[in-house]
């Protein structure tokens, strides 16, 4: 019977880790990712070192048993502080997850139980055998323990169970209840075998049968993820209708959006989405988009190189992950909507080939499905060729013209500064900056005079000379990054500040320019910082200011809508008016 149970513990451990990984590399992103893989880990764990134990020989060190049985009881300690996790995740994020607390107040108690498992004889207290193998042996005082941990076990168990009764109406209750009725038909009977009759039995030794557990859980996620696609990206309309219509774009064809901002295709969108279903693709923050334009039920996949936000895809994984993940959803939910936003930043990083690719993919996809399709970009980012490309792919072609409007700064917005370096500081107090992280190829010794002892310097410069906090002009990516990530996790909603950005291009080119600056957005976006970044005028040619400023979405007001079909010219030159002044 010992071969039967490590082959039963390792046949566990196969399907346990198969669905870590293919969850976290295919299906999901985001917070439910990270609970539903920290759970199959936590299976996986326990089954490897359960089956290890099983497989020892005859007369096996009694120490090295207890090694792996530690481990073991690790592994399932996990479980409920991963089914509490999971729970408050899926189908839609709790947001008590926001609190800095939750995941230690969820977390926690795994280390006390660890401690109790491996530092003290309060729970195991040596080792015995049952048909499957080595066990560990209840303390005396596990009478008192395990109904403990039982107890935690179940309100995990409970707090899924109560995700399913809120959702079981909508579109995640028949597979969310499938889930929920596997977890209570294994967890029911792992409390009886495996914790309930250690503390009464005698000798005190588990039956040796979670492993059956964990496969038949693990079968059950299975099976929902192959015939529900559990966890995969659900259509959702959004929960409140927008007050008025006012774009009005029909439904079932594709559109190109040319704008300064965001605005113009993102109320499209969400007009849209109030009675159809959509997903988001953009770089801008999901935060941002919740917040600007009102998306709070619509799926966001958030372009960026920053771990964050419930989807994140790279923007490097273009023709892979991300064009799967839209065609996907098109494919799957005919009628539906999708706005595939920054296509200005998405060419830069990538190449405008496989720009132009995805495009045409995603809009046959879509017309072959019955749905709509809204790709959006900066006016000026593209080329004449470029632009004749990207128009021959889509049905018809937005212009939107703005006028300067209100260029007021509204406190919380990123601010691109577009001045000249003897400004800067003025400027800077001007928009509102407070003081904080700045990032400068000044001597710190003069940047501390322009800018005020408020400032935290970064130097960043090419040669050694520094005696202070440095940044190495080509590591910006690493240096530059790590820096402003520390702070924003030091000082939550502080300012961090960019000084000359055109100083930068003499060390690196735009597409390296354009990362950094995208991802000192992305950081401070997630730590609730404000970013302020400067660029002298003329510094930079007109298409890569305008690939920059819109990174920022300055506020516009709306002058004109220029609509055409994609076979003739959108607008003549002289027609376009972009504004450059201070954005947010």
């Amino acid at each position: 019977m010992t071969f039967v149970g490590a082959a039963l513990s390792l046949a566990a451990f196969g399907v346990s880790l198969f669905l870590a990984i293919y969850v976290l590399g295919v299906v999901l992103r985001g917070p439910a990712r990270r609970a539903f893989f920290v759970l199959m880990f936590a299976f996986a764990f326990w089954d490897l070192t359960e089956a290890i134990a099983r497989a020892m020989p005859p007369g096996t060190d009694e120490g090295l048993l207890m090694a792996l049985l530690y481990g073991t009881w690790t592994g399932i300690v996990i479980v409920p502080a991963a089914l509490m996790h999971l729970a408050l995740t899926y189908p839609e994020p709790s947001p008590r997850l926001r609190r800095w607390w939750a995941l230690p107040a969820i977390y926690g108690p795994v280390a006390v139980w660890v401690y109790f498992i491996v530092g003290t004889r309060f729970m195991l207290d040596g080792v015995a055998y049952n048909a499957f193998g080595p066990a560990p042996i209840s303390a005396p005082t596990g009478m008192y323990s395990f109904p403990l941990f039982a107890l935690w076990l179940y309100i995990g168990v409970a707090l899924f169970v109560r995700a399913w009764l809120r959702a079981r109406r909508g579109w995640a209750g028949p597979v969310q209840g499938l889930v929920a009725a596997g977890l209570l038909l294994g967890a029911a009977p792992a409390g009886i075998t495996e914790i309930f009759w250690p503390a009464i039995a005698d000798p005190a030794v588990p039956l040796g049968l979670g492993s059956v557990y964990t496969l038949f859980w693990s079968a059950v996620i299975a099976y929902a993820v192959a015939r529900y696609q559990y966890l995969v990206i659900e259509p959702v309309t959004e929960a409140r209708p927008l007050r008025a219509v006012r774009h009005g774009l029909e439904r079932g064809l594709n559109y190109l959006v040319v704008e300064p901002g965001r605005s113009t295709a993102m109320g499209a969108f969400r007009e849209i989405v109030s009675s159809t279903p959509g997903l988001c693709v953009s770089a801008l923050a999901p935060e941002r988009i919740v917040e600007r334009f009102g998306l709070e039920r619509t799926p966001i996949v958030w372009l960026t190189t920053t771990s964050g936000g419930e989807r994140p895809v790279r923007p490097a994984g273009l023709e892979f992950e991300l064009l799967h993940t839209i065609t996907k959803f098109l494919r799957e939910n005919p009628g539906t909507a999708v706005l595939l936003d920054d296509l200005d930043y998405l060419a830069e990083l990538d190449g405008f080939e496989a720009v132009a690719r995805v495009v045409r993919r995603v809009t046959n996809q879509a017309s072959a499905s019955g749905g709509t399709v809204i790709l959006a970009t900066g006016q000026g980012t593209f080329g004449p060729d470029q632009f004749a490309v990207l128009r021959g792919s889509v049905d018809q072609v937005l212009e939107v013209l703005h006028g300067p409007g209100d260029v007021s700064v509204p406190n919380g917005d990123h601010v691109l500064l577009i001045v000249p370096g003897q400004d800067a500081p003025a400027a800077l107090a001007a928009a509102g900056g407070r003081g904080g992280l700045l990032l400068t190829t000044e001597h710190p010794s003069k940047a501390t005079r322009r800018f005020g002892a408020a400032y935290d310097i970064r130097w960043i410069t090419e040669g050694g000379e520094a005696d202070g906090p440095r940044i190495p002009a080509n590591g910006l990516d690493l240096e530059g990054k790590r820096a402003v990530a520390q702070f924003v996790i030091a000082h939550r909603g502080g300012d961090v500040v960019l000084v000359g950005l055109e100083q930068l291009a003499l060390y690196n080119d735009f597409r390296a320019i354009l990362g950094f600056v995208k991802e000192l957005l992305d950081l401070a976006s997630l730590g609730g910082c404000r970013l302020f970044v400067t660029l002298s005028p003329d510094a930079l040619s007109p298409r890569e200011v305008a690939i920059l400023a819109r990174r920022f979405d300055a506020p516009t007001n709306l002058a004109g809508v220029r609509r055409t079909p994609s076979g003739p010219s959108t607008a003549a030159p002289e027609s376009r008016i972009l504004y450059r002044g201070p954005v947010s």
